[in-house]
């Protein structure tokens, strides 16, 4: 067996199932291993593309999806995805090629310093130089990228050692066990909680699973405790369960989640971390105790005044926490206080469905209507920008991991392709890609990947025109000098029916129910609103501006 051969053979005994990429010289030895050996190859027209892919089947399973890109140009146009997966703790192997070994250090064609460009946003680097050592390598780095807190790794490969004669030996995956809550910090945690009166709990994406999320359930249903979720913890807590106060943070977040988090005497976050984005800059601080189980190396550097952080794995302590025989009694003035702020922000709801434009549809209008409509089970993968706001507002997520976004970096061009790979990864669930005009534009060409490897995920196109969240600051801040912000588009319908995509566009409220049937329908689909960039979606604006 050469190199190519045993990583290949090493990959497929780990489980990969599938493996991301676009072809180049540096991997060619690798792709051609890749043919015959019950791997699935994905080729798609853009590198970012297919890490973004790997990165979505990584978060759907929770083990590490697996990217290859060629030297050099390649490799630096994966680097937006590979900051998402770190950004959000997504398990990635990235394996890239490199010039031959004879050119290294030469200013070579197609070399870039590729290990120290990547180092700060990946757990580790690796380069195979050793043919020997190649099975080693890989199941090392596999096993690093799954071992809590999970993250990607990068493996350069130069382009002769592929070809170089090699041996197998067995890979296993040996994952390092996240470290744990002790009984007497449980303890000190349950003291707390019989103290409290105004309990809340926020869930992140440490929780997300689906062990997580039935321990969450149950300790919230058991105590009566309210819960709202990051960005990442969507789909940790079923958001029709009366339990439910929203998501908390910049982006999305409403006042009833924001407000029970500035509120409560105690906070107590689970695979949550209190972040600038959760915390709208740290101008949202809990005033009462904060309890912090979760694997944030950072977490000792934000200005949070912690009553207790524990770097540990927070469903073992959901898992202990659940085994206490714990008294706690919320007071029913609390409840009553969070009923207020939902009522005020209902009304903003309504008045956003209550909208009508001419020439336009209005998104809430159809987003609510969407909502009715989708299965409980589905996953709707966010852009970034504005339209992102109107699926935190009126679509409830109900199943883990039901809800997937580039939530720490904020990078345009994820949604799309994350919804074709969290497609391949979960083929049993309907995917919804929610994108905005100006980032689907970023990603568009990968149509033909969707139509070649027969993906069938729904694409939602939010078309106003504008990069609408700098149009909106500027109408607001830059005294309405708009400038830089409007562009035009195509026929985002005739684009997607020259891919081979059935596609429809509406522009009108009445047509909003043929839209939601047409987009829930099995298959492929495209469809387009067409809404007014005046539109402002409801959220936490007061909160919002103080970021």
């Amino acid at each position: 067996m050469n190199v190519a051969e045993v990583v290949v053979t090493c990959l497929k005994q780990l489980g990969v199932k599938r493996v991301y990429g676009l072809i180049g010289t540096t991997i060619l030895d690798f792709v051609d291993a890749l043919k015959d050996s019950g791997i699935r190859y994905v080729s798609t027209r853009h590198e970012q593309v297919a890490v973004s892919m790997a990165d979505a089947e990584g978060r759907m399973t929770g083990v590490p999806g697996v990217a290859a890109v060629h030297a050099g140009p390649g490799f630096l146009n994966s680097l937006i995805s590979v900051a998402n997966a770190y950004k959000d703790t997504s398990p990635l192997l990235l394996i890239s090629g490199a010039v031959k070994r004879r050119l290294a250090g030469l200013d070579s064609w197609l070399e870039v310093p590729q290990r120290d460009i990547i180092r700060p946003i990946v757990k580790a680097v690796y380069r195979i130089d050793k043919p020997l050592e190649a099975a080693r390598v890989i199941a090392e780095a596999y096993s690093i990228a799954a071992s809590q807190p999970q993250g990607p790794v990068f493996v350069e490969v130069p382009e002769d050692v592929w070809s170089m004669p090699s041996e197998f030996s067995r890979c296993e995956a040996k994952i390092t066990p996240p470290p744990t809550v002790p009984p007497d910090g449980v303890k000190q945690v349950v003291e707390l909680l019989q103290r409290s009166r105004r309990l809340m709990i926020l869930a992140g994406g440490g929780v997300n699973n689906a062990e997580g999320a039935a321990l969450l359930l149950k300790v919230a249903e058991r105590w009566r405790i309210p819960v709202a979720v990051t960005g990442n913890g969507r789909g940790a807590f079923p958001e029709d369960h009366p339990l439910f106060l929203g998501r908390a943070g910049f982006g999305g977040g409403n006042p009833v989640a924001d407000q029970a988090l500035l509120r409560a005497d105690l906070v107590l976050a689970v695979g949550a971390g209190l972040s600038d984005t959760t915390t709208y800059g740290y101008n949202y601080v809990p005033r009462g105790d904060v309890v912090v189980v979760n694997l944030d190396p950072m977490a000792e550097k934000k200005p949070v005044p912690y009553t207790f952080r524990f770097y540990a794995d927070a469903v073992d302590f959901l898992r202990k926490l659940a085994s206490f025989d714990l008294q706690y009694s919320p007071a029913e003035e609390w409840f009553k206080e969070l009923e207020e702020v939902r009522v005020s922000w209902n009304s903003l709801l309504q008045e956003a469905l209550s909208r009508r434009y001419e020439g336009f549809v209005n998104p809430s209008k159809f987003f609510r209507q969407l909502d009715e409509a989708l299965p409980r089970g589905f996953v709707m993968v966010g852009g970034q920008g504005m339209h992102i706001v109107y699926t935190f507002s009126f679509v409830r997520v109900r199943s883990t991991r039901g809800y997937l976004a580039a939530f720490n970096l904020g990078a345009m061009g994820f949604a799309f392709p994350a919804a074709l790979g969290a497609k391949l990864a979960a083929p049993e669930r309907d995917v919804y890609a929610v994108v905005g005009d100006g980032e689907f534009m970023m990603t568009v060409q990968d149509l033909e990947t969707a139509v070649r490897e027969k993906i069938p995920v729904k694409i939602i196109v939010i078309n106003d025109n504008s990069y609408r969240v700098l149009y909106a600051r500027q109408k607001a801040q830059k005294m309405g000098r708009v400038f830089g912000t409007l562009h035009t588009n195509p026929d985002f319908v005739k684009l997607a029916e020259a891919f081979g995509v059935e596609a429809m566009s509406i522009s009108r409220d009445e047509d909003i129910p043929k839209a939601v049937g047409f987009v829930t329908e099995p298959g492929l689909k495209l469809l387009e609103l067409r809404i007014c960039p005046d539109d402002f979606p409801p959220m936490n604006i007061e909160a919002a501006l103080r970021f």
